[in-house]
């Protein structure tokens, strides 16, 4: 009866240094940030989602234990992620990931860092580490990092460059508006719903509009824009106004929709109005 116990007792042991044995034999895990993505992006700020990837070696689930990241711009820390209590559970032999937002000013960059300028490009980088929760070793932390490029939006440019009055009779006026739209920026920018407004001490002149134009990177595209403008709309006010010797001052006002293929950017609408004088 004696040795029938001390073999169970034996075998427990057994079966419990396996088991501790186990436990101990803890493998490393791995950590990494596999991609930066644009959350959103507008011409004053931009927010990135860092995919962090954490994969777990070991026979037995494990959680992590927070994340502390800096976002680094020409050496210089600009913004940090640091989440000491986020806790993601890792499956035993297997992986999870999470995605992590941190957003940016420009106008937080230009103060911040030199040299950005006029760049159309900004060069950042992320490094930190990420807590893992260990039975019996506690705490682990893994290094990461990760760099990469995004793009500073910048709003079309439009140069007026002249409106000219090419006719006038009792039966109306038609008119010219010549201008110049770049894209100053190192990707396609496409504008729609071109709106044009064209007036002359109060009184409106008339408009129109152009349904699309497309604009390669850092691409120029000139415009001449006829418009007619019947006597019944403009009124002998304006009629005489323009049939005079005198200069006449032109409001002239362009607006259209901004759409890029940049994954995140809502960029404002375009609107453009200056004062110009008549040529006849």
């Amino acid at each position: 009866m004696l040795l029938r116990w001390v073999f169970l007792l034996l075998v427990l042991l057994v079966s419990g240094c396996a088991s501790l044995q186990e436990t101990m034999d803890v493998h490393k895990p791995k950590a990494s940030i596999s991609g930066v993505s644009i959350g959103s992006l507008s011409a004053d700020s931009v927010t990135l989602l860092l995919d962090v990837d954490v994969t777990n070696p070991n026979v037995f689930p494990l959680k992590t234990a927070g994340f502390d990241l800096g976002l680094l711009v020409g050496g210089n820390n600009i913004a940090s992620i640091n989440q000491p209590d986020s806790s993601l559970s890792l499956p035993a032999k297997g992986s999870n990931s999470v995605s992590l937002p941190v957003t940016l000013t420009f106008d937080q960059l230009l103060k911040s860092v030199s040299g950005l300028e006029g760049k159309k490009q900004l060069d950042y980088a992320v490094e930190g580490d990420v807590a893992i929760n260990l039975p019996v070793l506690g705490d682990l932390k893994l290094p990461v990092d990760f760099s990469g490029q995004v793009p500073i939006p910048q709003k079309p440019e439009v140069a007026f460059k002249g409106v000219k009055m090419d006719s006038i009779s009792l039966s109306g006026a038609k008119f010219s508006m010549d201008l110049e739209v770049t894209n100053p920026n190192d990707f396609d920018v496409n504008l729609s719903d071109i709106s044009y407004q064209l007036a002359s001490q109060g009184t409106s002149l008339g408009g129109g509009e152009i349904s699309k134009l497309d604009l390669g990177k850092g691409q120029t595209q000139a415009l001449s824009i006829p418009l007619t403008v019947g006597l019944s709309d403009m009124g002998m006010s304006a009629y005489r106004m323009l049939t005079s010797s005198d200069p006449v001052s032109m409001d002239v006002r362009v607006g259209a929709n901004v759409d890029t293929d940049i994954a995140g950017w809502k960029p404002s609408p375009l609107q453009y109005e200056t004062k110009q004088i008549l040529t006849k």
